[in-house]
């Protein structure tokens, strides 16, 4: 039974993912280091403290408060610019969701200023209940913090929230939390050793509405 559903947000509702990507590489050289893909994948979905142990653990001079003050800024003209699209079957998803009286939650890592910045300019910032940054001292996503805060703050058990994740990281945080968990890769795919922490996976948005009434 599904009595919410809660998404995260870059790669599931933003087609951001691959433009972050980039971002972060060029904001590296800036100062002088290759900060490599296969590095910056590992930190997909988590919050800016958590990624910055990584960056640190093979880069300990790079300075990760310029790194994503630079990132964070490039990224939000781009939002205002109209240069950061949802991804397929967003706003299907969230009419199917309305149409039902299921309420919603964004449970992402990153600040809540992205976060409503990226659904005003998706024109779908009153489509969510509540919206949940990973700011704060919250433990990042593999841990399961940020979905359960969500949770509560929509009146839902975990077990009836239903947790919509792209990354590697977000899929870990929603069995964590014990909740029904649906990849819908972008970035990184399904891979079988995945399988153990999802309870669906699907192609785009739109395949996750006959979950709805399952």
């Amino acid at each position: 039974m599904i009595d919410a559903v809660l998404f995260d947000m870059d790669g599931l509702i933003t087609d951001s993912e691959r433009i972050a990507l980039s971002v972060i590489h060029e904001a590296g050289l800036a100062q002088g280091y290759d900060v490599p893909i296969s590095l910056i994948n590992q930190t997909i979905g988590t919050t800016v403290a958590f990624a910055s142990d990584v960056y640190h653990s093979r880069f300990p001079q790079l300075d990760t408060q310029r790194l994503f003050l630079d990132y964070r800024a490039i990224m939000h003209e781009k939002a205002r610019a109209g240069q950061i699209p949802l991804k397929k079957g967003v706003k299907e998803l969230l009419n199917a969701l309305k149409t039902r009286h299921i309420p919603r939650a964004v449970a992402s890592s990153s600040p809540l200023h992205t976060i409503e910045l990226y659904l005003e300019q998706g024109g779908i910032r009153g489509d969510f209940q509540h919206l949940q940054s990973g700011v704060g001292g919250i433990p990042s996503k593999p841990a399961p913090d940020i979905f359960l805060l969500a949770a509560r703050a929509l009146g839902i058990a975990p077990q009836h929230c239903l947790v919509l994740e792209d990354s590697v990281n977000g899929i870990m945080a929603g069995r964590a939390a014990g909740m029904q968990v649906c990849m819908v890769p972008d970035l990184i795919p399904f891979r079988s050793d995945l399988a153990p922490y999802c309870d669906h996976v699907k192609d785009d948005l739109t395949q996750v509405i006959p979950l709805l009434d399952g």
